[in-house]
């Protein structure tokens, strides 16, 4: 009964801890969110206890440990986006992989709890207090956001990339909004402007281009 109580306890642990993490992401609209962090440290965690639990001859039990490492890097991978010249989804992927070390320490053994709360709140301030400082470097940088509507089915993107390219405005993020328009697709575009580009000149470019629907400042 002890065993089991244990088990359950470093489940719990786990899965709060994945969801400090999963909560930041959720909180910024990251594809990866509060049930995926959550899930991740669970699993690692159960990973962590069967391979504490192995006492075969001839078998070694951080094989399934060192499986999670290698595995992980899947899921994460899954979070990256490249449309273009950016890049985007890196920092949840580390999340990702950092959310099951933290599982994995707390199904291996209750010495790395400890290790494993201090990652947590390192992680989630990592997360938080960077993403206050780069809303300030944004405004010193004249980083604004602009939605656009696009038609679905098409390779407009591209079209709009080489547009703001062509004015020396650089997209530091693009995510994916939800639409209530059939036969649209909705992004929301950060973008990093030169003092040389007015406000004016990136609505135009963007509204020129071919099967752009709507764009707007956010």
């Amino acid at each position: 009964m002890s065993s089991l109580w244990d088990t359950l306890v470093q489940l719990l642990l786990a899965s709060a801890l994945g969801a400090v993490v999963g909560f930041e992401r959720e909180l910024h609209g990251r594809p990866a969110g509060l049930r995926t962090h959550i899930l991740l440290s669970l699993g690692a965690a159960m990973f962590g206890i069967l391979s504490r639990g192995i006492t075969a001859p001839n078998v070694d039990p951080t094989r399934i440990a060192a499986q999670v490492v290698t595995g992980i890097g899947f899921i994460g991978a899954g979070t990256i986006i490249h449309l273009g010249g950016t890049v985007r989804g890196l920092t949840t992927a580390a999340s990702i992989w950092t959310t099951a070390a933290i599982g994995l320490a707390v199904g291996l053994e209750k010495r790395y709890w400890a290790t494993a709360i201090i990652a947590t709140v390192l992680v989630f301030l990592t997360l938080a207090l960077v993403h206050l400082l780069e809303n300030l470097l944004r405004i010193k940088r004249r980083v604004r956001d602009v939605e656009i509507v696009i038609r679905e089915g098409t390779d407009v993107m591209n079209v709009v990339l080489g547009a703001l390219a062509a004015l020396r405005v650089d997209v530091q993020s693009i995510r994916n909004l939800p639409t209530l328009t059939p036969g649209t697709r909705r992004f929301d575009l950060s973008l990093d402007m030169p003092s040389e580009a007015s406000s004016l000149q990136v609505l135009g470019a963007l509204a020129q281009c071919e099967h752009v629907l709507e764009v707007k400042w956010d």
